[in-house]
C-alpha cells in the first residue's frame, strides 16, 4: 500500500480522471474528526463525480430510492491518493484546514484501466 500526495495545482485534474474511471463504482464515505469522531454518510452506493473548485471539493454519490447525496469538503489543504501495490486506488482521503478528514473507499480496488469505456 502507498499513499500519494496530490498538489493543489492538479486536484481538478485528479478528480476529473477519477471520476472518469470510477464512475458508478461502489463506494463508501466516511467523516472523520476530533470533535464529531468516525461518521458513516454512505456505505456501498455508486460514486457519481468527484470535483473542486475555489469553493472546496465536492464528491457526488448516487443512493438508493434514486436519491443523491452531495458532500462538500470546504477548505481543504491536502488530498491524498491511497493505492494497493498494484497501483489500484483504494481511498481518497481530504484533509480540511480545521483536521477534518473525509475519506471516499472504493469497495473494491481496480485499476482504471480494467474497465470498459463502453460499459455504463
Amino acid at each position: 500500500m502507498r499513499t500519494k500526495n496530490i498538489p493543489s495545482a492538479q486536484w481538478r485534474q485528479t478528480f476529473d480522471d477519477l471520476s472518469r474511471a470510477y464512475d458508478g463504482a461502489l463506494v463508501s464515505l466516511e467523516i472523520v474528526g476530533d470533535e464529531i469522531g468516525a461518521q458513516s454518510e454512505v456505505v456501498d452506493q455508486s460514486l457519481q463525480g468527484i470535483s473542486s473548485d475555489r469553493s472546496g471539493v465536492m464528491i457526488r454519490v448516487a443512493k438508493q430510492r434514486a436519491m443523491h447525496l452531495e458532500h462538500r469538503v470546504p477548505n481543504p489543504k491536502e488530498v491524498r491518493i491511497v493505492e494497493t501495490d498494484e497501483g489500484a486506488v483504494m481511498a481518497v482521503e481530504i484533509e480540511e484546514t480545521e483536521g477534518t478528514h473525509t475519506l471516499l473507499h472504493f469497495r473494491s480496488p481496480a485499476r482504471p484501466e480494467l474497465f470498459d469505456a463502453a460499459v455504463e
